[in-house]
Protein backbone atom coordinates (compact mmCIF):
# COMPACT_ATOMS: atom_id res chain seq x y z
CA UNK A 1 0.00 0.00 0.00
CA UNK A 2 1.25 3.37 -1.00
CA UNK A 3 1.85 6.25 1.53
CA UNK A 4 -1.58 7.77 -0.32
CA UNK A 5 -3.79 5.00 -0.58
CA UNK A 6 -2.84 4.65 3.34
CA UNK A 7 -3.88 8.10 4.18
CA UNK A 8 -7.03 7.48 2.57
CA UNK A 9 -7.80 4.26 4.19
CA UNK A 10 -6.94 5.75 7.39
CA UNK A 11 -8.56 9.44 7.24
CA UNK A 12 -11.34 9.54 4.61
CA UNK A 13 -14.84 7.89 4.62
CA UNK A 14 -16.54 7.70 0.96
CA UNK A 15 -20.57 8.63 0.45
CA UNK A 16 -22.57 8.17 -2.21
CA UNK A 17 -25.89 9.82 -2.66
CA UNK A 18 -28.29 8.68 -5.27
CA UNK A 19 -31.47 10.32 -6.30
CA UNK A 20 -34.27 9.97 -3.73
CA UNK A 21 -32.46 8.56 -1.33
CA UNK A 22 -32.34 8.32 2.69
CA UNK A 23 -28.88 7.34 3.00
CA UNK A 24 -25.99 9.19 5.01
CA UNK A 25 -24.60 11.74 2.36
CA UNK A 26 -22.95 14.73 1.97
CA UNK A 27 -25.17 17.62 2.28
CA UNK A 28 -23.86 20.01 0.01
CA UNK A 29 -25.04 17.78 -3.10
CA UNK A 30 -26.44 19.50 -6.12
CA UNK A 31 -29.05 17.26 -8.54
CA UNK A 32 -26.04 16.69 -11.24
CA UNK A 33 -23.89 15.11 -8.82
CA UNK A 34 -26.55 12.20 -7.23
CA UNK A 35 -24.78 9.06 -7.51
CA UNK A 36 -20.55 10.54 -7.67
CA UNK A 37 -18.79 9.45 -4.25
CA UNK A 38 -17.68 12.17 -2.05
CA UNK A 39 -14.81 12.40 0.42
CA UNK A 40 -15.14 12.91 3.55
CA UNK A 41 -11.79 13.76 5.44
CA UNK A 42 -10.86 13.79 8.97
CA UNK A 43 -9.43 16.90 8.81
CA UNK A 44 -8.85 16.79 12.81
CA UNK A 45 -6.47 13.99 12.44
CA UNK A 46 -4.62 15.33 9.07
CA UNK A 47 -3.91 18.15 10.90
CA UNK A 48 -2.39 16.45 13.54
CA UNK A 49 -0.58 14.86 11.12
CA UNK A 50 1.25 17.50 9.02
CA UNK A 51 0.19 21.19 10.57
CA UNK A 52 0.47 22.53 6.83
CA UNK A 53 -2.97 20.75 5.87
CA UNK A 54 -4.93 23.01 4.03
CA UNK A 55 -7.87 20.65 2.53
CA UNK A 56 -8.72 17.51 0.47
CA UNK A 57 -9.09 17.27 -3.53
CA UNK A 58 -11.27 14.01 -5.04
CA UNK A 59 -12.28 13.59 -8.86
CA UNK A 60 -15.23 10.89 -8.69
CA UNK A 61 -14.07 8.03 -11.16
CA UNK A 62 -10.27 8.62 -10.92
CA UNK A 63 -7.12 8.06 -8.75
CA UNK A 64 -7.68 11.78 -7.64
CA UNK A 65 -8.11 11.51 -3.75
CA UNK A 66 -5.75 13.48 -2.12
CA UNK A 67 -5.23 15.81 1.08
CA UNK A 68 -3.84 19.44 0.48
CA UNK A 69 -1.30 21.29 2.14
CA UNK A 70 -0.29 24.67 1.88
CA UNK A 71 2.91 26.61 2.86
CA UNK A 72 5.05 29.67 2.35
CA UNK A 73 7.34 28.32 0.05
CA UNK A 74 5.89 26.21 -3.12
CA UNK A 75 9.48 24.23 -3.65
CA UNK A 76 8.65 22.54 -0.21
CA UNK A 77 6.58 19.87 -1.84
CA UNK A 78 7.50 19.35 -4.81
CA UNK A 79 9.90 16.69 -3.26
CA UNK A 80 8.49 16.33 0.16
CA UNK A 81 5.57 13.80 0.77
CA UNK A 82 2.55 14.66 3.18
CA UNK A 83 3.99 12.28 5.69
CA UNK A 84 7.50 14.66 5.57
CA UNK A 85 9.26 11.78 3.54
CA UNK A 86 11.77 13.07 0.49
CA UNK A 87 9.53 11.58 -2.37
CA UNK A 88 9.58 12.27 -6.08
CA UNK A 89 5.34 12.01 -6.37
CA UNK A 90 5.52 15.14 -3.37
CA UNK A 91 1.96 15.81 -2.30
CA UNK A 92 -0.86 18.21 -3.82
CA UNK A 93 -0.14 21.49 -2.59
CA UNK A 94 -2.04 25.16 -2.87
CA UNK A 95 -0.19 28.18 -4.29
CA UNK A 96 1.91 30.08 -1.71
CA UNK A 97 0.03 33.79 -2.45
CA UNK A 98 -3.50 31.74 -1.75
CA UNK A 99 -5.62 32.34 1.00
CA UNK A 100 -7.57 29.17 2.65
CA UNK A 101 -9.72 30.83 4.14
CA UNK A 102 -11.74 32.92 2.94
CA UNK A 103 -10.84 31.20 -0.41
CA UNK A 104 -9.78 33.90 -3.22
CA UNK A 105 -11.09 34.18 -6.27
CA UNK A 106 -8.66 31.26 -7.90
CA UNK A 107 -7.40 28.77 -5.85
CA UNK A 108 -4.59 27.13 -7.62
CA UNK A 109 -3.54 23.20 -6.76
CA UNK A 110 -0.51 21.80 -7.91
CA UNK A 111 0.61 18.24 -8.46
CA UNK A 112 2.97 16.16 -10.40
CA UNK A 113 2.42 14.58 -13.41
CA UNK A 114 4.54 11.17 -13.24
CA UNK A 115 5.51 10.56 -16.43
CA UNK A 116 5.60 6.86 -17.76
CA UNK A 117 1.97 5.93 -18.22
CA UNK A 118 1.26 6.57 -14.31
CA UNK A 119 -1.78 8.15 -13.35
CA UNK A 120 -1.13 8.58 -9.54
CA UNK A 121 -1.12 12.85 -7.90
CA UNK A 122 -2.17 14.54 -11.26
CA UNK A 123 -1.00 12.70 -13.57
CA UNK A 124 -4.27 11.73 -15.02
CA UNK A 125 -5.39 14.99 -15.80
CA UNK A 126 -3.88 14.91 -19.09
CA UNK A 127 -6.79 12.91 -20.43
CA UNK A 128 -8.87 15.48 -19.75
CA UNK A 129 -8.04 16.89 -23.39
CA UNK A 130 -9.95 13.90 -24.81
CA UNK A 131 -13.21 15.43 -24.84
CA UNK A 132 -14.97 11.73 -24.01
CA UNK A 133 -13.12 12.21 -20.80
CA UNK A 134 -13.83 15.58 -20.08
CA UNK A 135 -17.36 14.85 -20.47
CA UNK A 136 -17.44 12.12 -17.98
CA UNK A 137 -15.52 13.75 -15.25
CA UNK A 138 -17.06 17.50 -15.19
CA UNK A 139 -17.56 17.12 -10.98
CA UNK A 140 -14.55 17.87 -8.72
CA UNK A 141 -14.74 17.51 -4.56
CA UNK A 142 -12.57 20.28 -3.07
CA UNK A 143 -13.05 21.18 0.89
CA UNK A 144 -10.76 23.08 3.07
CA UNK A 145 -9.87 22.38 6.63
CA UNK A 146 -12.29 25.42 7.43
CA UNK A 147 -15.56 25.19 5.41
CA UNK A 148 -17.03 22.44 3.19
CA UNK A 149 -17.07 23.54 -0.27
CA UNK A 150 -18.39 20.71 -1.93
CA UNK A 151 -18.76 20.32 -5.80
CA UNK A 152 -17.09 22.56 -8.23
CA UNK A 153 -17.49 22.45 -11.88
CA UNK A 154 -15.22 21.87 -14.86
CA UNK A 155 -15.28 24.08 -17.55
CA UNK A 156 -12.17 24.77 -19.06
CA UNK A 157 -8.59 22.48 -20.18
CA UNK A 158 -5.78 24.64 -20.99
CA UNK A 159 -2.15 24.00 -22.25
CA UNK A 160 -0.13 26.82 -20.95
CA UNK A 161 3.30 27.61 -21.54
CA UNK A 162 4.82 29.55 -18.42
CA UNK A 163 6.61 31.88 -20.70
CA UNK A 164 3.26 33.11 -22.45
CA UNK A 165 3.32 37.05 -21.02
CA UNK A 166 -0.17 37.33 -22.30
CA UNK A 167 -1.95 34.88 -20.12
CA UNK A 168 -1.01 35.07 -16.28
CA UNK A 169 -2.90 32.47 -14.96
CA UNK A 170 -1.40 32.25 -11.71
CA UNK A 171 -3.51 34.88 -10.73
CA UNK A 172 -5.63 34.38 -7.46
CA UNK A 173 -7.60 37.62 -7.44
CA UNK A 174 -8.92 40.84 -9.84
CA UNK A 175 -8.93 44.17 -8.92
CA UNK A 176 -12.95 44.14 -10.40
CA UNK A 177 -15.25 42.39 -12.32
CA UNK A 178 -13.74 43.40 -15.89
CA UNK A 179 -10.49 42.20 -15.04
CA UNK A 180 -12.22 38.96 -14.08
CA UNK A 181 -14.06 38.77 -17.40
CA UNK A 182 -10.95 39.68 -19.34
CA UNK A 183 -9.16 36.94 -17.39
CA UNK A 184 -12.30 34.25 -18.35
CA UNK A 185 -12.05 35.27 -21.74
CA UNK A 186 -8.40 34.23 -22.01
CA UNK A 187 -8.93 30.99 -20.48
CA UNK A 188 -11.83 30.06 -22.97
CA UNK A 189 -9.73 31.22 -26.12
CA UNK A 190 -7.08 28.58 -24.46
CA UNK A 191 -9.18 25.58 -23.76
CA UNK A 192 -9.58 22.78 -25.72
CA UNK A 193 -13.31 22.50 -25.21
CA UNK A 194 -15.90 25.19 -25.81
CA UNK A 195 -17.89 27.06 -23.31
CA UNK A 196 -20.75 25.97 -21.84
CA UNK A 197 -21.15 27.35 -17.89
CA UNK A 198 -21.91 30.83 -17.11
CA UNK A 199 -19.08 32.42 -14.64
CA UNK A 200 -21.02 34.57 -12.59
CA UNK A 201 -18.72 37.46 -11.68
CA UNK A 202 -18.67 36.98 -8.10
CA UNK A 203 -17.35 33.41 -8.49
CA UNK A 204 -14.88 31.28 -7.17
CA UNK A 205 -12.25 29.73 -9.51
CA UNK A 206 -10.19 26.20 -8.75
CA UNK A 207 -7.52 25.42 -11.17
CA UNK A 208 -5.34 22.23 -11.28
CA UNK A 209 -2.09 22.51 -12.80
CA UNK A 210 0.31 19.91 -13.77
CA UNK A 211 3.29 19.46 -16.04
CA UNK A 212 2.62 18.37 -19.26
CA UNK A 213 5.41 18.21 -21.84
CA UNK A 214 3.75 17.49 -25.11
CA UNK A 215 4.01 20.72 -26.89
CA UNK A 216 6.35 23.05 -24.87
CA UNK A 217 8.63 20.85 -23.54
CA UNK A 218 9.74 21.63 -20.12
CA UNK A 219 7.48 24.79 -20.09
CA UNK A 220 4.62 23.35 -20.51
CA UNK A 221 1.60 22.95 -18.49
CA UNK A 222 -1.97 21.89 -18.29
CA UNK A 223 -4.61 23.59 -16.26
CA UNK A 224 -8.52 21.99 -15.37
CA UNK A 225 -10.43 25.21 -14.78
CA UNK A 226 -13.52 24.41 -12.07
CA UNK A 227 -16.15 26.90 -11.06
CA UNK A 228 -17.37 26.11 -7.74
CA UNK A 229 -21.44 25.48 -7.79
CA UNK A 230 -24.21 26.40 -5.40
CA UNK A 231 -25.64 24.03 -3.29
CA UNK A 232 -29.29 22.03 -3.25
CA UNK A 233 -31.87 24.36 -1.25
Amino acid sequence: MSEYDGIQSAYTTTFIKQDGSNTASPPDTVPETAGLSYTEADFGALSLKNPDTAGWIAIPGTVVNYPVVWFSDNEKYLDTSFEGKHSSAGAIFADKDNTMYPLDTNTILYGHNMGKGRQDMFGSLLAYKEYEYYAAHRYIQFDTVYERHGWWKVFAVVMYDVRDKNFPFPQTSFSDAAAFAEWQEKITAYSFHGADTDISPGARILTLSTCDRSQYRRYGRLLILAVKIDKED
